[in-house]
């Protein structure tokens, strides 16, 4: 099974009911643009905003980033049409679908089932993706199943200010989002960070750090990044355009990185020549695993040096 490999450092989150966000969003350094449909979008305006999402994916200017777009959660009355409208009139344009508040991994496969549908009845050329939130605690104890419940599912991401509601932690800071988490208090979070990403490396996905809730702060902002990079995220949600320049740079692969994963990609392919089944790197085994992480730095690595390119690849 081969997985789209997206640059996915920064996903930068616009309102798809404000038309100039939109449009400024698409000049901005932003590796995933991600319209939003859910929580920044009033009730009254949800089916205007289904209209505005599609006149953006179709539109020009997109310059090879990740076409994104958040649906409503399954627990609500909007999501089906937010699916329906969407992919129907602008479905062949559409990478990414993010799912919130995933729950259980039955609401994956739900959304699954209709796309496929919907994808052969349009002939929609490429499959439609998908992107879990995982921003409850129920979530969170299914995030396993989750992670492996459908082919179409790329990566996972944090849901931090919903999350930390679900398990009754006081939010603190100015948003929720993580800011003002000096001290002991960050640790809160080692937790369920490690849960997710674990879960979405074993089952070979990406994973999303959530946003970080004061852009006034980019020290903060930087500290935020480097600890999820340690545990092994991908990249990061972003809620203000000066965010993005920080976030760019925390996860983008280094050269130490990249030198010593194009070794691991050169001696497996190797060994693979010579018939052999195992290989080792600098004294230690290499397995499979090994081998696709090292193939995603590359390619991510390649990715973020190419002006326009497009930012993803197959493994």
């Amino acid at each position: 099974m081969e997985r789209p490999i997206r640059l996915r450092r920064s996903i930068l989150s616009v309102p798809a009911n404000r038309e100039k966000m939109v449009r400024k969003a698409l000049g901005l350094p932003a590796d995933v643009i991600m319209l939003d449909l859910e929580d920044s979008v009033p009730v009254d305006e949800k089916e205007k905003a289904r209209h505005a999402v599609v006149e953006a994916l179709t539109a020009s200017g997109w310059d090879g980033r990740v076409r994104a777009y958040r649906i409503n959660d399954m627990g609500t009355p909007f999501a089906y049409r937010d699916l329906i409208d969407v992919v129907e009139k602008a479905g062949s344009h559409v990478d990414v679908i993010v799912v919130p508040k995933v729950n259980d991994a039955a609401e994956i496969k739900a959304i699954d089932y209709w796309l496929t549908q919907m994808e052969m009845r349009l002939g929609i050329p490429k499959k439609i993706g998908l992107e879990a939130s995982i921003e409850t605690a129920q979530g969170m104890l299914h995030v396993g199943e989750i992670a492996v419940s459908s082919s179409r599912l790329e990566a996972l991401v944090f849901g931090i200010a919903d999350y930390g509601a679900s398990v009754g932690m006081p939010s603190g800071g100015i948003s929720g989002h993580g800011d003002a988490e000096e001290g002991t208090t960050g640790f809160r979070w080692l937790f369920p960070l490690s849960r997710m990403v674990m879960a979405a490396k074993a089952a070979g996905l990406a994973a999303v750090d959530a946003p970080y809730g004061d852009f006034r702060a980019p020290q903060g902002l930087a500290r935020s990044c480097a600890v999820s990079r340690a545990l092994g995220y991908d990249g990061k949600w972003a809620i203000h355009p000066d965010q993005l320049d920080v976030i760019n740079r925390a996860f983008t692969p280094s050269e130490e990185d990249v030198t010593r994963s194009l070794r691991i990609v050169e001696a497996y392919e190797a060994a693979r020549a010579r018939g052999e089944g195992s290989v080792a790197v600098d004294g230690k085994m290499v397995d499979a695993a090994s081998v696709r992480i090292a193939r995603v730095t590359v390619t991510v690595a390649e990715a973020a040096r190419r002006s326009g390119g497009s930012g993803e690849s197959t493994a």
